[in-house]
């Protein structure tokens, strides 16, 4: 008797590697969104609250007192970014930071509202919060296009600007934020985030990856995988394309003092459309670090707080 052949499906050698891929990001915990408690626990301190605003359940903190500031991330980031900045300017301020949605401890908005409108009320909402009749908004990125949108909006709640590689004006979206809004990739990454390609994006966003710090990347890391956060990014970054294809009319609105800082090795937001805030802004100074990428807050704290420290002693002596 003749001994049969094994038939093997034809789409096996597919199965196998899909299955070694599942393994592998499996073991590098790409797939598994970050324990809520862990992450709390781990990145709320003692000035941490969790607010209700605009529908919203925001993490907030609230440091020092003084004149009030409110600091407003990137996408992707986190109100952690901050904290180099925050230790010194909370001895002589009231510094406001909070994660934006879909970001951080606060998560994704419940209703996927990713819009200028939204995240204005978010403003408005954190300064009544707090009681603040007016603030100097402080951004990086997406944060510094919110802040600017305020102030063009409400000027009379504004002192005075500070943008850091501010979003705004027409351009491509950085890689991280491209493969988001790609729609299959989009939907691969709100499952699957392996560290390595949270790493490589931090390093991007450095003009010296050697001065990323113990820590930084794998706080990313966890943060970007708290739950809904992915999926909320991938919405957020579709939404971003649509608004960084307009021309920006409104920053001719901006009356305030501004200060804008720019990394002049910024791979996001090329320091090129610096000179087209320049041109438009009526009350404008510019500042470019060199060297430096994206992050100025996070990658050189101390040599872009000595930017930033003269400019908020000048907005005090406007006021008096």
């Amino acid at each position: 008797m003749r001994a049969g052949r094994i038939r093997f499906p034809a789409h096996l050698p597919i199965l196998l590697v899909a299955a070694v891929l599942t393994t592998s990001l499996a073991a590098c915990q790409g797939f598994r969104a970050a324990n809520p408690e862990h992450l709390q626990s781990r990145y709320m301190d003692e000035h941490s609250q969790m607010v209700e605003v605009d529908g919203v359940r925001l993490h907030l903190r609230d440091e020092g007192e003084g004149p009030a500031l409110l600091l407003l991330h990137g996408a992707s980031a986190s109100l952690h970014t901050w904290e180099p900045w925050v230790r010194s300017l909370r001895w002589d301020h009231r510094v406001l930071s909070v994660d934006l949605p879909p970001s951080g401890l606060t998560g994704p908005h419940p209703e996927d509202r990713y819009d200028t409108d939204a995240y204005l009320a978010l403003v408005d909402g954190v300064l009544d919060h707090a009681g603040a009749e007016e603030a100097v908004l402080v951004g990086n990125s997406l944060g510094g296009y919110i802040a600017a949108r305020y102030a063009a909006r409400h000027p009379d709640r504004v002192r005075g600007l500070v943008l850091i590689s501010p979003a705004g004006y027409p351009q491509a979206l950085p890689w991280p934020l491209r493969l988001l809004a790609t729609r299959g990739v989009g939907r691969i990454h709100s499952r699957i985030t392996p560290r390595w390609m949270v790493a490589r994006a931090v390093a991007s966003a450095y003009g010296d990856p050697a001065r990323i710090r113990p820590g930084v990347v794998d706080r990313y890391w966890e943060l970007v995988r708290a739950p809904g956060n992915r999926e909320g990014l991938r919405h957020l970054a579709r939404t971003m394309d649509e608004l960084r294809q307009r021309e920006p009319e409104w920053v001719e609105e901006v009356t305030v003092p501004t200060l804008v800082l720019w990394g002049e090795a910024d791979r996001f937001t090329p320091v090129e459309l610096a000179e087209r805030w320049q041109e438009d802004l009526p009350d404008m100074e510019l500042v470019i670090l060199e060297g430096v990428g994206h992050v100025a807050m996070e990658e050189l704290p101390a040599r872009s707080l000595e930017v930033v420290r003269p400019f908020l002693a000048s907005l005090r002596d406007r006021e008096d």
